[in-house]
């Protein structure tokens, strides 16, 4: 979806694709840019809605360092790279950090290495839980500062500007009250169409509908962020209940059927996207993660800015309350961790237990020197299976326990969220609605009764509070997913997984982490105690001042790599026009992609040579917008999956055309 949009603003501008390109690289960060500026201040200014003046000029604010912070600043990987190239630090401390490039002697030197800024989005050195360091196929990092140097114009960036717009409006369904107003309940008579009981899901039509929109556009532009912002919504459509009626395991249920409600209609408004959707991801879909976890200092590389202020938010919240519902945050902590791992246990039995996925288990017990009786034929050993997931389970179960950190500091997070919107909705206290409905009154179909209004007590004003926490938990639960489990895919590991699960990660710790600040800054200025929120802010200043470094800086690195040395004779002008380079160093070339482009009318079909991903190789039809037979195959099975059965047929016969001295052949023909 959003290559069709960026091919419709060229053409109606008349610019021409390698124009388009940059411009379209520079449109989806202004949007992102205005995204995270429009969400975080208008969070921010619902929070501070009594402290007006004051609330504004914090708004704006933290509004325009979201703007800066969420698409632009780096990781905390451009300071430690600054630091190591300087010569700081002491080799015991870079080898204890362990990110690949700089886990050496740090070293004083002149210029930056080559290729530096690409290690700010592998900063998670991954090793197999016999010790051996996986490379290659480490887990991707990437943020959205990073994806904007690399030019990375890929589903996961062109859908940033629309997931802000996405959490926006989730935001409104935390906001949305009753059509009349006012906080009552209406128990609808059990002979009611299911129709119009459903409808009473969503009282608000127009919202329903731009939900709908959004949400199908999104599974468009990048079918990763459909099912995280429909979590969103429905999350904040259950807390929205909580707050206005009080707990009920009713919420669950409605949340259940607007989902339906949701999901259906988005489909059939982009029905001709699904009709033709193909996608790398196979049964069983999840697998479980078999290396070590991710270590807690590389994990804070990445999210440690946020996590600073965010955690500062939930310990006040929960300390507020003086920790009365300390029970519920060490169930929820324990389930999760208990949860995930079973889950893990569960899949890897069977994966086991399956003639595809034996080999694999076989495998790894080879790596961990265990040997596994011969499996016996059929596709399916449940018993072989179970035996072999018990013999390296031990090795798991160390693993976990030797590198904690990320594991425990992210359960123990998403038990101060569930801690911290009890006390918001005073779930200690007595029940928040007086009641006078049959207990079967939620059911769709039992006998009549008259419509019933219950007066419900609105113990907490809508603000965004509980909504913040939202954005945390779901950003905990993504990162803390892939410790255990990940989406099987083409790459056989977790690389994907993370990479697109961190990346979403970014956008709700980024936006909770600035709100946080806010918060903590309009309590202060009511109880006078400005300590803590002064010293987090200066910490959290400085740190994003030395994560802007990774703009600065890699801005100057890519432009050398494109237009040559400052002091070069031969250094290129400044320009957006991508083919430049082509038009420099190979001007015959570039005559023929500008004949190919002016001459050629409708798509019809070229034939380049197949050859590596991330090559020369297929650039033709790149700048001309003509298709080819094949282009890279790795990407093409990326897209589409390995059973897809093109590439691997067309890959010969692209051979074929070019070494045979005549074309009279059938698989050609």
């Amino acid at each position: 979806f959003g290559y069709v949009m960026t091919s419709v603003l060229a053409r109606l501008a008349a610019v021409s694709e390698p124009v388009a390109f940059n411009l379209g690289i520079a449109w989806l960060l202004a949007g992102t840019g205005v995204g995270a500026f429009g969400l975080v201040y208008n969070l921010v200014l619902s929070y501070g809605q009594h402290l007006k003046q004051a609330a504004s000029r914090l708004a704006l604010t933290l509004g325009l360092m979201a703007a800066i912070a969420l698409p632009i600043a780096g990781n905390l990987q451009v300071i430690l790279e600054t630091l190591h190239g300087n010569g700081i630090g002491s080799t015991e401390f870079w080898a204890w950090l362990d990110v690949r490039n700089i886990n050496g002697p740090a070293v004083d030197i002149e210029s930056p290495r080559y290729l530096w800024w690409w290690r700010s989005s592998r900063v998670i050195n991954e090793y197999s839980l016999s010790g051996q360091v996986i490379e290659g196929l480490e887990p991707i990092a990437e943020f959205p500062g990073f994806s904007f140097i690399l030019g990375d114009m890929h589903p996961h960036v062109m859908a940033l500007p629309f997931a802000f717009l996405s959490l926006a409006v989730a935001f409104l369904w935390w906001l949305q009250e009753k059509e009349t107003g006012d906080l009552r309940l209406e128990i609808k008579a059990s002979n009611q169409s299911i129709i119009s009981n459903l409808q009473s899901l969503v009282p608000n039509k127009p919202l329903w509908a731009i939900t709908v929109l959004i949400l199908g556009g999104l599974s468009f532009l990048n079918t990763w962020d459909v099912l995280v912002h429909l979590f969103v919504v429905l999350g904040a459509f259950i807390l929205n209940r909580w707050r206005r009626f009080g707990w009920r395991n009713q919420w669950l249920t409605e949340a259940i059927w607007l989902a339906i409600l949701l999901v259906i209609p988005a489909i059939f408004l982009y029905l001709p996207f699904y009709l033709g959707f193909r996608s790398q991801a196979g049964a069983p879909y999840l697998l479980p993660t078999l290396v070590r976890p991710t270590r807690l200092p590389q994990f804070l590389i990445i999210f440690g800015l946020p996590l600073l202020s965010i955690w500062t938010l939930v310990l006040s919240l929960v300390s507020r309350y003086k920790f009365k519902q300390w029970k519920a945050g060490v169930i929820t902590a324990v389930s999760l961790i208990l949860g995930l791992f079973v889950l893990a246990v569960l899949l890897g039995l069977i994966v086991a237990s399956s003639a595809d996925g034996a080999g694999r288990i076989v495998g790894l017990a080879n790596e961990l020197g265990l040997t596994l009786a011969p499996r016996p034929e059929g596709n399916v050993a449940f018993g072989w299976g179970a035996t072999a997931v018990f013999a390296i389970l031990p090795a798991i179960v160390q693993a976990k326990v030797a590198i904690p950190g990320v594991t425990l500091m992210l359960a123990a997070l998403l038990g101060l969220v569930v801690m911290a919107w009890q006390g918001l909705f005073g779930a200690e206290d007595e029940a928040t609605a007086t009641e006078t409905q049959p207990e079967d009154a939620d059911n769709f179909a039992e006998e009549a009764v008259e419509p019933i209004s219950v007066p419900v007590a609105a113990k907490v004003s809508p603000s965004p509070l509980p909504f913040i926490l939202l954005l945390i938990a779901t950003g905990a639960l993504l990162t803390l997913g892939p410790e255990f489990v990940y989406l099987r895919d083409n790459f056989g590991v977790r690389l994907n997984t993370v990479f697109k699960f961190y990346y979403q990660t970014w956008v709700m710790f980024g936006v909770a982490g600035l709100f946080s600040l806010s918060y903590l800054w309009l309590v202060a200025r009511e109880s006078g105690h400005k300590l803590v929120p002064a010293g987090v802010t200066v910490v959290y200043t400085a740190v994003f001042i030395g994560t802007l470094l990774f703009p600065i800086l890699a801005v100057q690195t890519r432009a050398i790599e494109f237009r040559g040395p400052v002091d070069s004779v031969n250094r290129q002008p400044p320009t957006l026009n991508g083919l430049a380079q082509t038009a420099s160093f190979n001007p015959d070339e570039y005559a023929a992609i500008m004949w190919l482009r002016d001459n050629v009318d409708g798509t019809p079909t070229i034939v380049e040579a197949v050859g590596g991903q991330y090559s020369a190789y297929g650039r033709i039809s790149a700048s001309t917008g003509i298709p080819t037979l094949l282009g890279w195959a790795g990407h093409e099975y990326q897209w589409r999956g390995y059973s897809t059965p093109e590439p691997s047929e067309r890959d010969p016969i692209v051979r074929e055309i070019y070494t045979l001295p005549n074309w009279d052949n059938n698989n050609i023909a």
